[in-house]
C-alpha cells in the first residue's frame, strides 16, 4: 500500500504549521456545514503569511458543503464527512505537488529538491501560484479551508486540534465492536483507520487515491474475473474498480456494522473486503456481479 514520500510528509507539516497559531484579535465568523451552523474562529499566523484573512480562506470550501441531508446530522458525522474531504484534498494535492516539482518548468531553476518544494509550497501560501499552477493552486485553498474548519470542528466537540496521523478523529468504539477485532487479534483502531481511507478513497472517485489504499494481488471476481498485480494494472481497469454498485456498497457501509473474520472487514453483502497485511488494513478483494 503506497505512503507518503517525505516530500509529501513536509507539505503536510507546513500546512499544520500555518494554522497553528492565532491572533488574539481574530473575529468569529459562522459557517453552515451539511445544514448546522458552527461558529468559526481560526488560529492563523498574525504576521508570516501573506496570503487571505481565514474568512477569506473559508470562501474556497465546497460549495455543496452547506446542503443539510434529508436528516439533521449529529456532529460526530458532519465531522466524520470533513474528515472525508480533506483526506481526499490532501492525498490529491500530495500527488499534484510531487508531478509539479518534477515537471520541466521547476526543474529548469536548477535548484534542489528542497529549494524547489519551499518555492512551490510558499507560491502557494501566498497565493502566487494561481499564475503558473491554477489548478494546483486551487486544490491548495481547497484543502487550507477545509483543514481550518474541520479544526474548528474538533473543537467545538472538545476534541484533539490535531487528529491521528491516520487523519481521521479517534473514535469511540462500544466494548462489544472492540472485542470483535481482538478475538481476531486486529487493533480495532487501525481497523476503524484502514475502513475510514478505503472509503474515502471510493467516496473520491480517484484511482490514484484508491491505489494508495490497495493490497495487491487486488483479487477481482464475479461477472469480471480478474488479479490485479500493482497499481498500473489497478489504473486500468479504474472503470471496473470503480463500479457505482461498489461504490454505493462502500459509501453505505458503517464501521459499527460491517462483519469481521479472520479475513478481514466484510462490507455489504460481500462486495468489498478490506484485509490485513504488515502494512495494515487496505482494500484486498471486490465481487462485481
Amino acid at each position: 500500500m503506497a505512503g507518503f514520500t517525505a516530500r509529501a510528509l513536509g507539505l503536510s507539516v507546513w500546512l499544520l504549521v500555518l494554522l497553528s497559531v492565532a491572533p488574539a484579535s481574530a473575529d468569529p465568523f459562522f459557517v453552515k456545514v451539511y445544514g448546522r451552523t458552527y461558529k468559526v474562529d481560526p488560529r492563523y499566523p498574525p504576521n508570516d503569511l501573506k496570503g487571505p484573512t481565514p474568512q477569506e480562506a473559508m470562501e474556497a470550501l465546497p460549495a455543496d458543503l452547506a446542503q443539510g441531508p434529508s436528516f439533521k446530522p449529529s456532529h460526530e458525522q458532519v465531522l466524520a464527512e470533513v474528515e472525508e474531504r480533506v483526506w481526499i484534498v490532501r492525498n490529491q494535492l500530495v500527488g499534484q505537488l510531487e508531478k509539479t516539482a518534477a515537471s520541466r518548468q521547476w526543474r529548469n531553476t536548477g535548484s534542489d529538491t528542497k529549494t524547489v518544494d519551499q518555492e512551490i509550497t510558499g507560491s502557494l501560501g501566498s497565493g502566487a501560484a494561481q499564475t503558473h499552477v491554477p489548478g494546483l493552486q486551487q486544490l491548495y485553498d481547497r484543502h487550507r479551508a477545509l483543514d481550518l474548519l474541520v479544526r474548528e470542528l474538533r473543537r467545538s466537540m472538545d476534541l484533539p486540534m490535531r487528529p491521528p496521523d491516520a487523519g481521521f478523529s479517534r473514535p469511540k468504539l462500544a466494548p462489544e465492536i472492540e472485542a470483535s477485532y481482538r478475538d481476531q487479534a486486529f487493533d480495532p483502531l487501525e481497523a476503524y483507520y484502514g475502513f475510514r481511507r478505503v472509503k474515502a478513497a471510493f467516496r473520491s472517485g480517484d484511482v490514484a487515491l484508491l491505489a494508495r489504499v490497495t493490497h495487491y494481488p487486488l483479487i477481482v471476481t464475479g461477472r469480471v474475473r480478474r488479479t490485479i498485480r500493482n497499481r498500473d494494472q489497478l489504473v486500468a481497469a479504474k472503470n471496473t474498480i470503480l463500479d457505482p454498485h461498489i461504490r454505493e456498497v462502500v459509501a453505505n457501509s458503517t464501521f459499527e456494522t460491517i462483519f469481521v473474520r479472520d479475513k478481514g472487514m466484510m462490507l455489504g453483502g460481500g462486495e468489498v473486503w478490506i484485509t490485513h497485511d504488515k502494512a495494515g488494513f487496505g482494500l484486498g478483494a471486490i465481487t462485481i456481479e
